[in-house]
């Protein structure tokens, strides 16, 4: 390095470090002041576990503040080294405009729990179910949406088993001690410095150490404020919380399973007084384990909510229907009385009232409010059922009782506020129910059908009890219901059994059967039933049962066997039937008739007719005696049952004579044992053989049987005959009955068969391939082929069974004849470019130049000439896979203008490559802010320089420009030549490398690299060639040779 150049640097060196350390300087003020204060730690909190910003373990209830921010603060970790046998809980409250999220992890990363609840919402995580104690653990406050300042609670409690679960077992709020567990021994919680109210607000941890745990404190409120508390506890459990004033009056209550849970005093001034807390689990899922109170306090003075007087009561109305405040309402004719109060939406959502109505008077009630609007309910108070609501909800409401009967009973009035707040003004209004004081209700008098402005128009009241007629169910106060009472107005009588219109209090016969009821009673029947009447078999109105002689037939009933029956009065056989309807009176057997005309006594069961078939006809009149179903007339045996013909007349009957044809043949062998000219039927046809032409009955003629060589007695013995045509095949010149003589037909015993063309033994009615050439005789004729003549086969190319002019693809290719260029070349079917070469074997399939296989890696097709790929340097590379398109030595990736053999480079982005179109000086240092500050501080030092050039002139020494110049080339100083001064350049400036030995290996900007190289787009950005070596860029935007 020359003298001038040694000393340039040098003063640059100076300006470039006291440059760089104001720099430095500026950006630590800069950062300093821009810095975050994350839970006072003066700086921003660590964005991961490994830089986490450290909070003490020693204090039991801090708050911190902390930041973060959209884009570049999205995270900040905490850690604390937990004592042993200690855990935590976290709470956060943020923006409401923002959603961070909360997570509580281990010193190995692993979560213990994590609360993500949605914008504006407050998030709570606990350590409770795991041993924290003794270990880091690490608080993870996560920005998902907004920016904005967090509030970060940190509870740190004992945890009495040690197993991260319990949080300070018989040591709520920090007493050393268990909660007490009722109203009466509740745990104060000012006596504990450490809940003193800071900023109006203090926290505590409790714990539920078993199920059905019960924790109660007493909290003194001061005068001018109301209280507000929240509760967070573990996820597993379901803790809740109730709010109760000095009185023990429960003022609110929080039971919804949800975190936190919250109470307040709300719209009760709890002012100057103790209140009470009660936390316990929910009695259905009983749990435990800790939880972390947060107590606020809040002013009211000033606010009406705390300062009201509604309906003059000095405070609040009540705010439930156990707690109503009562109205003091006339109890006179026509009154109105008004009142006004105070509700919110917010603070005094309900006012309830009650008050009694004065006898005989309904009520109705208007209320009224302007910056406050909501509903007005009327109850009744006994059953709290509706009697009448107004949900106008606009500043008007109006509810009455007209209908409804409220008369001398207790009301119950709820005003509702549904938005603002504010007063309100409501009338009460008492109205009489008996407008013409008749002593009738208006309401019942319209229920009666009278008039009730009308004095003179009274309802009908029969029995006087007050309830008008069309209202009463017994007008005449009898105790039968009108709908029961046939004399609805007659208290003497209820009922008219007959309907005749005369009670059955006067009436004789009540149910007008015709029968005196004194009578049905001494007859035994029910004078009330008419169907129940005395039987009066005679008709002669006196009952049976008081008749001596019941039928009137003039036999007393003592001696009548038939009482009831005017028509008989003795039964002789005792059967049941008088004699008069009787037909066989003694029961002989015989009719009374018959035996009148036998000659037999009726009367008598020993008189009898003669009968010898004991048919029951006696033989006088009996037409066969005998019985033996051939009247006598035809009868050769009339008297004797076992015979009645002799065939043969030899006097002995045909039943007991054992060949009753006398044909030598005896009846039990004879076929026909009444028939002398035939004893055999061997076919049992009913024909004898001597007379029958085919005694075996078997078809065949017992002549036919002996020429065809069967026996004509044996029905099994039958000729042959294989057509069934009954020739025997021994006489049939056609056995099959086919229609082709036995001597032409190749199957004579088979009708379905007589030819066989391909000798196979199938014939060629059953045989599918007649000629046997292995192609059925259905296709053989559709594929031109005579299916009889072996020699004649279709063609089938692709031997696939189908010939090839049914195949619609001949070569089996899988591609249709129709669309196939090649149909019977298996191995191709299209020929996209027609040069007589099918695809498979074409590697240019639309002859294009481009082989196919170029073409599927270059992305276009290679069936269309007309998608061709683009080649922009036409070096038979297509572009896609061209690592330098335009061919200009410079990579595609590293090109800002790749289809440009001119451009590669456009360093200001103005879209024109800087070959054609050269940087600007502003472009330059815009691109190199390093050089451009170190070129400022050049022109700088050559100020200097000048300066000291000029210097150096009056000393005789030629000016440093001139010996720059030479040695540039461009002045020629003789004077400079002749002088031989050293110069030695002064030392290195502290804190700076001298680089003049390692020049060759660093350049300050991009124009510095030697050439030779390309440009590779990582990171960081890379130069490098074959010739010029690797260079790396730095972050000062200078390069270093690797």
């Amino acid at each position: 390095m020359n003298v001038a150049r040694k000393m340039t640097q040098y003063h640059s060196r100076q300006a470039s470090s006291a440059l760089i350390c104001s720099i430095f300087l500026i950006s630590i003020l800069s950062g300093a002041a821009l810095a975050d204060n994350d839970a006072g730690s003066g700086s921003d909190a660590g964005n991961s576990m490994s830089n986490a910003t450290y909070l003490p373990s020693n204090n039991s209830s801090v708050i911190y503040y902390g930041n973060l921010s959209q884009g570049n603060d999205t995270d900040d970790y905490y850690a604390i080294n937990m004592s042993s046998g200690t855990g935590l809980a976290v709470t956060i409250n943020i923006p409401s405009n923002c959603d961070f999220d909360l997570i509580l992890r281990t010193s190995g990363g692993a979560q213990i729990d994590a609360s993500t609840n949605g914008t504006g919402q407050s998030d709570h995580v606990t350590s409770n179910g795991t041993n924290v104690g003794g270990t880091t653990v690490y608080i993870w406050v996560d920005q998902y949406i907004g920016s904005g300042q967090y509030t970060m609670q940190v509870w740190i409690f004992s945890v009495g088993n040690g197993s991260g679960g319990g949080g300070g077992v018989g040591n709520d709020a920090g007493s050393g001690q268990d909660a007490g567990g009722s109203i009466s021994n509740a745990l104060p919680l000012s006596t504990f410095h450490q809940h003193t109210w800071i900023n109006n607000s203090t926290s505590f941890q409790g714990n539920l150490s078993t199920s059905n745990d019960d924790d109660w404190y007493s909290i003194y409120v001061p005068s001018g404020y109301g209280i507000y508390i929240e509760m967070f506890h573990n996820t597993n459990a379901d803790f809740d919380m109730w709010l109760y004033d000095s009185n023990g009056t429960q003022i609110d209550v929080a039971f919804t399973g949800n975190i936190p849970e919250t109470v307040g005093s709300n719209g009760t001034d709890v002012g100057s007084s103790t209140v009470y807390l009660e936390i316990k689990d929910w009695p259905t899922s009983p749990s435990y384990g800790s939880y972390n109170v947060t107590l606020s306090l809040f002013s009211i003075i000033g606010n009406p909510a705390y300062n009201q007087n509604d309906a003059g009561s000095g405070g609040d109305a009540g705010d439930d229907v156990l707690n109503a405040t009562n109205l003091s309402i006339p109890q006179s004719t026509n009154s109105s009385t008004s009142f006004s109060g105070w509700k919110s939406s917010s603070d005094d959502g309900n006012d309830y009232y009650v008050f009694s109505v004065p006898n005989e008077h309904g009520v109705e009630i208007n209320m009224s409010s302007t910056n406050v609007t909501g509903y007005l309910v009327l109850y009744w108070e006994s059953n709290l059922t509706l009697i009448d609501s107004s949900l106008n909800n606009n500043g008007a409401e109006y509810v009455t009782s007209d209908g409804p009967e409220v008369s001398g009973l207790s009301v119950l009035m709820r005003a509702m506020a549904i938005s603002g707040d504010g007063y309100y003004n409501f009338t009460v209004t008492t109205f009489s129910l008996d407008t013409d004081n008749d002593g009738w209700l208006d309401n019942t008098e319209v229920q009666c059908g009278t008039d009730p402005q009308d004095y003179n128009s009274t309802p009908s009241d029969f029995d006087g009890d007050g309830i008008c007629d069309t209202m009463d169910s017994d007008d005449d106060n009898d105790g039968t219901p009108d709908s029961d009472d046939a004399f609805p107005q007659d208290p003497s009588e209820t009922t008219d059994t007959d309907q005749d219109g005369l009670g059955n209090n006067a009436d004789n016969d009540d149910d007008g059967d015709g029968w005196n009821d004194t009578s049905e009673a001494d007859c035994n029947t029910d004078p009330l039933d008419y169907s129940s009447q005395p039987p009066d078999t005679d008709g002669d109105s006196v009952c049976n049962a008081l008749d001596d002689d019941d039928d009137d037939d003039g036999f007393p009933d003592e001696n009548d066997e038939f009482p009831l029956d005017d028509t008989e009065w003795i039964d002789t056989d005792n059967d049941g039937l008088g004699n008069n309807i009787d037909e066989n009176d003694d029961a002989d057997g015989f009719s009374d008739a018959d035996e009148i005309l036998c000659g037999s006594n009726p009367l008598s069961y020993s008189s009898v007719p003669p009968d010898s078939d004991s048919d029951g006809i006696c033989d006088i009149m009996d037409d066969d005696d005998d019985d033996d179903g051939y009247p006598d007339s035809i009868d050769q045996f009339p008297n004797n049952p076992q015979e009645w013909i002799d065939t043969d007349s030899d006097g002995q009957g045909d039943n007991s004579d054992f060949d009753d044809d006398n044909d030598g043949v005896i009846d039990e062998y004879d076929a026909f044992d009444t028939d002398p000219n035939e004893q055999y039927d061997y076919d049992g046809d009913g024909l004898g053989d001597n007379a029958d032409m085919d005694d075996d009955g078997d078809g065949w003629s017992d002549s036919d049987e002996s020429t065809c060589q069967s026996d004509p007695q044996d029905s099994a013995s039958l000729p042959d005959d294989y057509d069934s045509d009954y020739i025997c095949d021994i006489m049939d010149s056609d056995d099959d009955g086919d229609g082709y003589a036995d001597t032409e037909d190749s199957f004579q015993y088979d009708a379905t068969e007589w030819v066989d063309t391909d000798s196979d033994g199938i014939g060629n009615n059953q045989d599918e391939d007649d000629d046997g050439d292995g192609w059925t005789d259905i296709i053989e004729p559709n594929c031109g082929a005579e299916p009889l003549n072996s020699q004649s086969s279709p063609v089938d190319t692709d031997n696939d069974g189908t010939c090839d002019f049914l195949d619609p693809d001949n070569d089996n290719d899988s591609v249709m004849d129709v669309d196939d260029d090649f149909p019977e070349d298996p191995n191709e079917s299209k020929d996209t470019d027609g040069d007589g070469t099918g695809n498979n074997a074409d590697n240019d399939d639309d002859g294009d130049g481009w082989a196919d296989s170029s073409e599927s890696l270059c992305d276009t097709s290679p069936l269309s000439d007309q998608s061709v790929p683009e080649d922009t340097d036409m070096d038979g590379t297509c572009d896609i896979l061209d690592m330098d398109d335009d061919n200009d030595g410079v990579p595609d990736s590293g090109d800002e203008f790749p289809k440009d053999v001119e451009e590669w480079e456009d360093l200001n982005n103005d879209g024109l490559g800087d070959n054609g179109h050269p940087l600007s000086i502003v472009d330059r240092m815009k691109l190199s802010p390093g050089i451009s500050a170190l070129a400022i501080l050049a022109i700088m030092s050559l100020l200097g320089v000048a300066v000291y050039s000029t210097a150096y002139s009056g000393k005789g020494y030629p000016p440093l420009s001139r010996i720059i110049s030479r040695r540039e080339g461009r002045v020629q100083d003789t004077e400079f030549d002749q002088a031989q001064i050293e110069i030695s350049a002064p030392p290195v400036p502290p804190g700076l490398t001298d680089e003049s030995e390692n020049e060759q290996n660093h350049a300050n900007s991009w124009e510095d690299l030697p050439p030779g190289g390309q440009y590779t787009d990582t990171v960081p950005m890379r130069y490098e060639g074959d010739e010029c070596g690797i260079w790396v860029q730095r972050d000062d935007e200078s390069w270093i040779r690797k």
